[in-house]
């Protein structure tokens, strides 16, 4: 099996580090759909046939585990024992804990606050100012992620965990350059100000779950339902458990789904035809006034733009799992502790199953050929049992909150801007997402 050459001390990692996203695009390009890699000592191999993914995440799921990218500190800092981190039976006992949560039922309730906070946003932006719409799009879904979680208003707590939030996505990457992660052990202002903002986002949380078990009160939200939830033995989650699962189901609701809709309106920004057909398709269905719940199924076009965004810009760009044991995919030995790389960025972008497949094109997605497409090589939402317990809230929201602001504003691009993704815990635009407000 050829693979990139790396270095006797490293192997590939250096390579990988400077440039994540250009590097896998080098290796499906040059060494094809299975590529071996080393970091370190470490065996990798790159999988970019969705067989052989789907292979991994459902068929033997159960041989795999997370890699250790998953187990550093600043993981476990971040989210503890939670979904994303959790493994074997304690993730199997939360996860059934956490699913009655995301039943659809419970989610439409939330539609109206979702609606209800992205008007408020917009109601604050002028016609033809210059909006950072990245950080716009994080005060919104932090309100609704903490409406829902904790209906609770945004504390200060929660404005500084935003503030900081590029500061943990610069810890993480350094976990992929070896030389910073030496560095990223000694004090430094970035530790200090990390440590700092997980310290205030705990005592925070620590402090709505003691409030909600001393009150007993159900407000109707997700940290009600977790607190009621119970195992099979009658128990319930402990504070720790709880901190865990609001401390993740928090950060990735309120950073993946600000992420598609920045992309969205930058790709909207630079593909302008293509704001026509949306634009009419409000224009339809909701003449002006306010989406529901109940229009998402006639806002098929909407939903689509939204599809084709998580396509080209997916929030989680690379999934990574680790052999428990050794086995075989896509006829090839993989033994136990080696670890498979499995990327969205690569497999969405792929022209074997997209035509013209760097193309903002929504409407590939009303296709009857999309219909086809084998089941890994769109999965913007991993899959398998561990696929994202919110990908049906995430949707929701993000649908509803593009036809909120495109009815009232459109999003203009300077001449020749451009916005550099940068490959962190999830794929984030370099610099933020600044674009022009018009007033429609």
């Amino acid at each position: 099996m050829a693979g990139p050459k790396g270095s006797w001390l490293t192997g590939n990692l250096t390579d990988f580090g400077q440039d994540p996203l250009g590097f896998l695009e080098k290796c499906a390009r040059d060494y094809g759909d299975f590529v071996p890699l080393q970091f370190l000592h470490q065996n990798i191999y790159l999988l970019n046939d969705p067989a052989d993914i789907e292979d991994v995440l459902t068929t033997q799921a159960r041989n795999f585990r997370k890699t250790l990218g998953y187990r550093t500190p600043v993981m476990r800092r971040i989210f503890g024992a939670g979904l994303v981190t959790s493994e074997g039976d304690h993730w199997v006992r939360q996860r059934r804990l956490a699913q009655p949560a995301f039943h659809r039922d419970r989610i439409a309730t939330y539609a109206k606050s979702i609606v209800g906070f992205t008007e408020e946003m917009i109601a604050t932006w002028k016609d033809g100012e210059t909006r950072d719409v990245h950080h716009e799009m994080m005060q919104m879904t932090v309100r609704v992620v903490t409406k829902t979680l904790f209906n609770s208003a945004v504390s200060p707590e929660l404005n500084d965990v935003i503030a900081s939030s590029s500061v943990v996505m610069e810890r993480f990457t350094t976990q992929w350059k070896w030389y910073r992660a030496l560095f990223g052990l000694l004090p430094s202002v970035m530790s200090w100000r990390f440590s700092r903002g997980m310290r205030r986002l705990d005592d925070f949380i620590y402090g709505l779950i003691r409030e909600r078990r001393a009150s007993g009160e159900d407000a109707g939200d997700l940290l009600s339902m977790l607190l009621q939830a119970r195992h099979e033995d009658g128990s319930g989650m402990s504070d720790q458990q709880l901190r865990d699962e609001l401390t993740t189901l928090m950060v990735a609701g309120m950073d993946t789904t600000a992420l598609a809709l920045s992309w969205t309106f930058y790709l909207l920004s630079q593909n302008p035809e293509s704001v026509l057909p949306l634009h009419e398709e409000l224009k339809r269905v909701l003449g002006g006034r306010s989406p529901v719940f109940a229009d998402l199924p006639q806002l098929s076009h909407t939903e689509m733009v939204v599809k084709e965004t998580m396509r080209l810009y997916p929030s989680v760009w690379i999934i990574a799992r680790e052999a428990l044991h050794d086995c075989k995919i896509g006829g090839r030995t993989i033994k136990a502790g080696e670890s498979l790389f499995m990327s969205q960025w690569l497999k969405h972008r792929d022209p074997r199953y997209f035509k013209e497949a760097e193309k903002f094109l929504p409407e590939r997605w009303r296709k009857e050929e999309m219909k086809q497409l084998p089941k890994y090589a769109y999965f913007p939402f991993g899959g398998g049992p561990r696929i994202c317990i919110g990908n049906s809230f995430a949707m929701m929201e993000a649908v509803l909150a593009l036809a909120t602001i495109s009815q009232k504003f459109q999003l203009i691009a300077s001449p020749g801007y451009h916005v550099k993704p940068w490959p962190a815990i999830t794929l984030y635009p370099k610099g933020g997402v600044h674009l022009k407000t018009v007033s429609r």
